[in-house]
């Protein structure tokens, strides 16, 4: 699969991953803040999304398609979901789609592409939930 197509997917998926999950819309935080900022905070996202989509889908889980793809599915996904302190149930979920997404496309750059979209969506939520919280009287 081209790349620019397995990005484009992947952040795709990321979107519709962050729906199913906290049942809102995609929507990216509109507070202001310096660009710095903007640009430090996603770059953190990108370079965890990259992190873990090398170790669990391109390591993990390409060294254990040997046991065939269902047991190198389960093995990393279980692995991606333990390595998380918290909400394992839904890091089963996300590990899961990351993983079907890297098999299903033949490439990295669609699971971190969807990693990163879902991890920027959360994270504006977080921070959009946090502005209301700290506006209301």
């Amino acid at each position: 699969m081209p790349w620019l197509i397995a990005v484009l997917g992947g952040f795709s998926c990321g979107a519709l991953l962050y729906s199913a999950v906290t049942r809102c819309r995609p929507c990216l935080s509109v507070r202001r803040r310096p660009a710095a900022l903007v640009l430090a905070t996603q770059l953190f996202f990108v370079l965890v999304a990259t992190n873990e989509e090398i170790v669990w889908r391109r390591v993990v889980l390409g060294e254990l398609l040997a046991a065939g793809a269902v047991a190198a599915m389960l093995g990393s996904t279980v692995g991606f979901a333990l390595m998380h302190r918290s909400r394992r149930r839904l890091q089963l979920v996300t590990g899961a789609v990351f993983g079907g997404l890297y098999l299903s496309t033949g490439s990295l750059a669609a699971s971190v592409a969807a990693h990163w979209a879902y991890n920027a969506l959360v994270g504006s939520l977080v921070d959009r939930r946090r502005a209301f919280r700290d506006a209301a009287p």
